[in-house]
């Protein structure tokens, strides 16, 4: 296992990768920002990088169990990622749509609605 310092700047590049930016912490969070570290520094820097199952369908599962979950604030981000690893709209507009029958109507519409956004942010940041 990589040290926790290792991990951390891992963490850091993949995530301004994949978010396209260093997410912040609000100012509510802040004080805790040591339990973040060790968070993403486990996710992003250990587990979203390990090589048995790519990046592209790690984020693709992400999403997954964010619309489930109903995790609409957090989702539109990892939309943004996920087309950063190759995939594509229809691909997740696919995938939001399967789970209509296992997270039902509400999530499912609100994971659409996020993807919407998150399309035009990313369209607008790629032009």
């Amino acid at each position: 296992m990589e040290k926790y310092e290792d991990l951390l700047e891992k963490s850091k590049k993949f995530r301004n990768w994949y978010y396209d930016k260093e997410p912040k912490l609000n100012s509510a969070a802040e004080p805790t920002k040591e339990v973040f570290d060790l968070i993403n520094s486990v996710l992003f820097g250990h587990i979203y990088q390990r090589e048995s199952v790519e990046i592209k369908i790690r984020s693709l599962c992400t999403i997954a169990a964010l619309t489930v979950l109903d995790r609409h604030q957090q989702i539109g981000d990892h939309i943004k990622g996920a087309l950063r690893c190759g995939s594509t709209k229809q691909e997740i507009i696919e995938i939001i749509t399967q789970l209509l029958f296992y997270g039902g109507y509400p999530c499912t519409v609100n994971a659409l609605k996020a993807a919407e956004k998150a399309f035009e942010e990313y369209d607008g940041a790629t032009k």
